[in-house]
């Protein structure tokens, strides 16, 4: 499926761009890259087949505040590589569900869900995400993670934090 942003009037404030051209038989092989890297990732519990997709000088980066071991940008495979060392310590992930996959020739939005177990306090969490994949030569340069991830601050920011989580857990 391609998409295609749009301009927005002058005058409706939204900074929206056109991208005119959008290469249609690369954005088909983006976003079937990226369903393989996550089936794959799926079958076999590791984030392996997403390492070996990352430009060596990609970018990682979640909308988590900070504070928290997976707080952060990481840069180059190393950095990445070092976070999802630390993502296998904080959290068990139970099940990862994709629902759609959208590109527009160099950018694939992923939308899934998943269940996870904060280890620091044991609570299982649901949450949704949206993925935002930039490919670059067939490669994974950047990687934009938005999700609710409100039971990992929790467990590892203040207090008062506590009675602030969103998402639905147990």
């Amino acid at each position: 499926m391609a998409w295609t942003r749009v301009r927005a009037p002058a005058h409706s404030g939204f900074p929206c761009s056109t991208r005119e051209g959008i290469d249609v038989p690369e954005a088909k092989k983006n976003v079937e890259r990226t369903r393989s890297i996550f089936e794959e990732m799926a079958r076999s519990g590791s984030a392996q087949p997403l390492l070996d997709q990352l430009a060596d000088d990609a970018v990682y980066k979640l909308s988590l505040p900070g504070g928290t071991p997976l707080s952060g940008e990481f840069r180059g495979r190393d950095a990445i590589l070092g976070y999802f060392d630390r993502l296998d310590e904080v959290l068990e992930v139970l099940e990862v569900k994709t629902w759609d996959f959208v590109g527009n020739g160099e950018q694939v939005i992923v939308l899934g869900d998943e269940q996870f177990v904060v280890r620091k306090t044991g609570r299982t969490c649901y949450s949704e995400f949206a993925f935002v994949l930039e490919f670059r030569d067939g490669k994974i340069v950047r990687v934009l993670v938005i999700e609710d991830l409100s039971g990992v601050v929790e467990a590892f920011g203040p207090a008062g934090a506590r009675g602030a989580s969103r998402a639905s857990g147990s």
